[in-house]
Parts: C-alpha cells; structure tokens; sequence
C-alpha cells in the first residue's frame, strides 16, 4: 500500500525543511511525498531537491487559496492512502505513518484524523476524556465544527475531517470528489459534509490519538491568520463566508430561515477565537480592543468583498 504524504506550504522554508527530514525517517516501507511550494522561491525548490530524495516530489505552484492548493498537490500524488500535512505541523514518531495506516485493515474506515498536540514536551491526558470523546470532532447544529483533536481517547463513526495529520482513501476522493475551492476557512468541513450526504453503509471515519502530531501556531508566514492589525476582522469576515457559501449551499434553508443567528454565532466563535491560548502573544488590551471592534464592524464583516463569491468553485468530480 502507497501513502502519499500531501504537504502544501508558503514562505516557511525552515520549518518545510524540518518537516520533510521527520517524513523521510519514517519507517513505513512504502510512502511518498508531494509538497506543493507556493513561495515562488526557485532556491528553496534547488535545496529541497538537492536532497536527492527519490520518493520525494516538490510542485512549485503560484499561491493557491487553501482548498486549491490541496487539490492541486493531492493531483500530483499516486499513493492509495492519502496523508495530508501543512508546513507548520510535525509528526511525532518514526512509526507516525505507519499508525495511520493500519487503521485501513477495517475497510469500512474511509479515513483518520490523528491527534494534535500542542506541547510534544508535555503529552498528557486531557480532563475529562470521556466526555471529550463524546462531544470531539462532531458538527454542531450550525455546522461549524467541535474540535477537541488533543484528546487521548480514540473514537469511531467522527463527523468532521481535520486539514492536517489527517488521511483517507483515494477511493472515496474519486467518488465524492475534492475540496471546494476559494473558502477561506473551514474548508475541510466542506469535504466531511460531501462524506456524510455519500458514504455507504458502515462506512467510517476515526480519531486515532496514537497517531500524533505538534501543531504549531506562532510561526510566520502560511496564510498568517495571527498577523496583521486586521487579524480579528479577518478571522469574523472568513466565518461569514463560511456560513455564507458552505451552510448556505449545502443547508441553505436552515441557513435562510435563520441568517441573523448566524451573523451572531460568526461573532461568537470570533470571540472565542481571539480569546484563545492560541493568541496568547496578544497583551489583554489589544484583546479586549478586538473584541469590541468585532461587535461594532459586523456590517461591514457581512458585506466585506475579501473573499469574492466568485472564486467559490464546487469539486464534485475529481480528475
């Protein structure tokens, strides 16, 4: 069985690099791996073939918004198992390949979500597992998602599908098709809910904790959704297009009768956003100044034209 390992990235050469060596140890018999260079760097393109690496293909691409990016490298890859990563994140283990696949000996498993870490230093069980299990990696009824993908306790029958230490089977690609192109966030919810609407009797997807990843969030570059004076308003105006143009397309009654509940669950998640340890480097004040900036610009978050519903493209073939 081929694994192909999918890598999109942008203007993380140092932590790209880091990330192919921990691919290349992996002591899997059988794997690939496809990264898809958006930087326009033809140097960095020289350093990482100079590796000589024959199971490795890079891709130099023009930068692709996130869901285009990943169809175009997944075009690019042969393997009958599809594993997919972003520049920023880091496999923990020589056996990390290996721990996704064999949960591929249950044909009824379509794919795997593994767990992300935060502090490879400190791996412990989270409180409450349990009830963590319960409620992890689900929609919710606005179809937004629960996360909770730190959890240490395995769970079958997930309804949500990760963008990162995640894979499935190329089968089910060819038969529900790619990722929607020109979503800005969320565009993996995308491809769970295209699953969900066609899977066959017992047909699965599972989070397999002992398959683990460190997932990064204070390094440059990638889409830098940390960065900038406007990274609050970024964050709120992605979640309206994402109810917009995912949850109104795929559930566009619900999102119809409803839309003002909407506007304010973009607000809500914003808020939980901002507030996140994720954003920790971020003193209480300039916080607190987002928070209410968010609230005071939701108009112009509605109507913004940062993401055009031009670029919107639905995948429902693949090729």
């Amino acid at each position: 069985m081929l694994v192909s390992v999918v890598i999109r990235s942008y203007k993380r050469p140092r932590e790209l690099k880091e990330l192919v060596a921990r691919v290349r140890a992996q002591q899997f018999a059988q794997f690939e791996i496809v990264v898809l260079e958006q930087s326009e760097s033809p140097s960095l393109v020289a350093e990482l073939e100079a590796l000589g690496e024959p199971r490795m293909h890079v891709v130099p691409s023009r930068p692709l918004n996130p869901p285009a990016a990943r169809n175009e490298a997944i075009r690019h890859s042969r393997g009958e198992i599809i594993l997919l990563m972003d520049d920023d994140d880091l496999p923990l283990g020589e056996d990390w390949i290996e721990r996704h696949v064999r949960n591929y000996d249950d044909p009824a498993c379509m794919g795997v979500v593994g767990r992300w870490v935060k502090d490879p230093a400190r791996i412990s069980s989270p409180r409450f597992p349990r009830l963590l299990r319960f409620l992890a990696l689900r929609f919710t009824w606005w179809k937004d998602t629960a996360g909770f993908a730190h959890n240490s306790l395995r769970k079958e029958g997930i309804g949500v599908f990760l963008g990162s230490n995640a894979s499935f089977r190329r089968s089910l690609l060819s038969r529900i098709g790619g990722w929607d192109e020109g979503i800005p966030m969320g565009e993996e919810q995308s491809f769970a809910i295209k699953f969900a609407r066609n899977k066959r009797p017992g047909e699965k997807l599972v989070f397999d904790p002992t398959a683990a990843m460190w997932r990064r969030t204070d390094i440059p570059g990638g889409l830098d959704r940390r960065g900038g004076n406007d990274w609050h308003m970024r964050d709120l105006e992605a979640r309206i297009f994402y109810y917009r143009h995912v949850v109104g397309y795929y559930f566009k009654h619900r999102y119809r009768m409803l839309l003002p509940l909407f506007w304010l669950r973009g607000i809500q998640q914003s808020l939980l956003w901002i507030w996140d340890p994720d954003n920790g480097q971020r003193s209480f004040m300039e916080r607190l100044g987002a928070s209410v900036e968010i609230w005071l610009r939701l108009p112009s978050a509605i109507s913004s034209e940062r993401f055009s519903v031009g670029e919107v493209r639905r995948v429902p073939e693949w090729h």
